[in-house]
């Protein structure tokens, strides 16, 4: 890397520079999460919002999203499930506790209401707020890592680069658990670089090297698919640690042992040791879809397929290499930051976390490969965003080796600082265009901000937890949303017909009868309409294609056999000249209905 330039601006204009960015990235902060913040987008975040506030509530780690899979392996083990009180097998705990904590204080406010002023949940403004200051926190660590790698420079282009991208704001705000495991692979940089300057300093780095075991632990018991990132970070450990390579495996027992524990939880609840999230890797194994599994009540899994496995994971390599630009949240630096590991930096501890970054790449490019992702940058799942730090600060060094050698013989402002403002302004513009909109709407609206739809609006769905009666329970095609808006346990529509009718005969017999279902368009999300009746709902396209129906006048009937035939519309949409109703989400329920409350 070239020799520093030395610095065009005076320290005055640096600190005013500094106390700038600092209110802008705090504006930020306030624009997401009071103005233009309009719910929880993420499934994996109101799951475990609604296990946190039964973590607050009861106790006890139990959940109200009951799946399928879990409830025919508890049968398994000679456990009777109870809906009310269902074992939670499936997440991992630490956002679960996070929640929980900060639910606790706020007991009063657990009932959402949005009849008020304002029809966001105060809980999901709370997890909001977390998430920001999660990314917050990321970026200072990223500043203090690119600081001690390169020099203020680049430091503060890779701070800046990640404050105006667009993409890493929504998801500070979605409530996805993906924000804490960026935050967590933001600290295991920042310490992973305090660690290897401490040994060029002829300093041990033991405790950061413990420290960074502990951010590994957090990292597993936060997203499973982390496990990739942690064996990319033994790894790092086990290579480019001269002198402490052996420290790799203490860094490697911290999260071994945080698996154990979780393991041995649900080996005493299930009889397996992977509990429910078992179905998760099966998928990573066998292959398949890990919603469909969860949804099986025979907890049936196809044998191993060398061959699918192979060309499933070139199918998904060649789709994620064409999503490149949404994966890495549009952040410039961060896909410049992939020509690092092609560049011989002098300083050591340099050349290491470059490679550093890339054992941990590698990590996620397999995870990534093997499961598949979306084909936006909201998937739960994206273990390239959270990549994002370290190769914006690995990128932003590049961009200034690049812009010594071929600025030519521009002077001033240009040649100390173009790199930075080009890089800035392309991951600005998504910023830059929605900003205005955003501050119009947020200003306008108020409290009543639109909600997430398709396929989500909250204040419409609260009102099946008045409609139940008693013990009830629900069926859905979105239990994550059921369960944390309305407060009721929702069991996962079954893959199949014959399991729905065995499960809701399970459900009445243990004292918990099903109400009826709440169909949303998760299950209608499909690219062909043909799809409904091949996809991961193909056995009811009666439930899916009633409501939309119902405004042509036209009698799609359910299976005679379906006890559920009374459509309570929650959300419709007058469609043609006579204005008749189309219902886009609906709750079939057995009878009439008002609300308790």
């Amino acid at each position: 890397m070239p020799a520093p330039q030395p610095n065009a601006a005076t320290p005055g204009i640096a600190t005013g520079l500094r106390i700038a960015f600092c209110v802008f990235a705090v504006g930020m902060a306030f624009l997401h999460t009071f103005v233009s913040f309009r719910g929880l987008r993420s499934e994996a975040g109101m799951d475990h919002a609604q296990l946190g506030r039964e973590l607050a509530r009861t106790g006890a780690l139990t959940t109200k999203v009951v799946r399928p899979y879990a409830w025919a392996q508890l049968e398994e083990n000679g456990v009777t499930p109870d809906a009310w009180a269902f074992d939670e097998t499936f997440r991992p705990p630490l956002p679960t506790l996070l929640w929980a904590a900060a639910f606790k204080p706020l007991e009063r406010w657990w009932d959402y209401s949005p009849q008020g002023e304002s029809v966001v949940y105060l809980l999901d403004r709370v997890i909001a707020c977390s998430g920001v200051l999660f990314l917050l926190w990321a970026i200072f660590l990223t500043h203090g890592a690119a600081r001690s790698l390169f020099d203020d420079k680049v430091a503060a282009v890779a701070a800046a680069c990640l404050v105006v991208s667009a993409p890493l704001w929504d998801l500070a705000v979605d409530g996805s658990p993906l924000m804490l495991v960026f935050l967590e692979v933001a600290m295991a940089f920042r310490i992973w670089v305090a660690a290897r300057v401490a040994i060029e300093e002829d300093e041990s780095p033991t405790g950061w090297l413990l420290l960074l075991g502990v951010v590994s632990a957090a990292l597993v018991m936060t997203q499973w698919m982390a496990v990739w990132l942690v064996l990319g970070l033994v790894a790092s450990v086990a290579f480019f640690m001269p002198g402490h390579r052996k420290m790799a495996s203490v860094v490697g027992l911290f999260p071994a042992f945080a698996l154990g524990i979780w393991c041995w939880r649900s080996m005493q609840i299930t009889g397996d040791p992977l509990g429910a999230a078992k179905a998760f890797f099966q998928v990573l194994v066998v292959g398949g879809n890990v919603d469909l599994l969860q949804r099986d009540l025979g907890m049936r899994a196809p044998g191993v397929q060398v061959d699918f496995l192979v060309r499933n994971l070139g199918i998904h390599w060649q789709a994620q290499l064409g999503q490149s630009v949404a994966l890495a949240g549009t952040v410039i630096p961060a896909l410049v930051g992939l020509f690092s590991f092609m560049h011989g930096f002098r300083r050591p501890e340099v050349s290491d976390a470059r490679w550093m970054a890339a054992l941990v790449m590698l990590g996620a490019l397999i995870g990534a490969g093997f499961l598949g992702l979306r084909e936006d940058a909201a998937d739960d799942a994206n273990l390239y965003l959270v990549m994002v730090p370290m190769m914006a600060t690995l990128g932003s060094a590049m961009l200034l080796i690049w812009w010594s050698r071929f600025r030519g013989s521009v002077i001033g402002f240009w040649n100390q600082w173009g790199f930075a403002v080009l890089a800035i302004g392309l991951t600005a513009l998504p910023l830059i265009v929605r900003l205005p909109s955003q501050l119009k709407v947020g200003l306008t609206m108020a409290g009543r901000q639109f909600p997430h739809w398709p396929p989500y609006v909250p204040d419409r769905v609260e009102v099946v937890g008045r409609l139940v009666e008693g013990k009830e329970v629900v069926f859905s095609d979105a239990p994550w949303f059921v369960a944390w808006y309305a407060d009721v346990p929702a069991v996962w529509v079954p893959e199949r017909r014959s399991d729905f009718y065995s499960l809701r005969d399970k459900l009445s017999a243990n004292g918990t009868p099903a109400a009826g279902v709440v169909v949303t368009p998760v299950s209608g999300r499909q690219a062909y309409v043909g799809d409904l009746f091949t996809g991961s709902y193909s056995e009811w396209p009666d439930l899916i294609l009633r409501g939309p129906m119902l405004a042509f006048d036209k009698a799609f009937l359910p299976d005679p056999e379906f006890p559920y035939k009374v459509p309570l519309p929650l959300v419709a949409f007058p469609i043609g000249e006579r204005e008749n109703l189309g219902i886009f989400m609906v709750f079939y329920t057995d009878k009439p209905r008002l609300p308790e409350r």
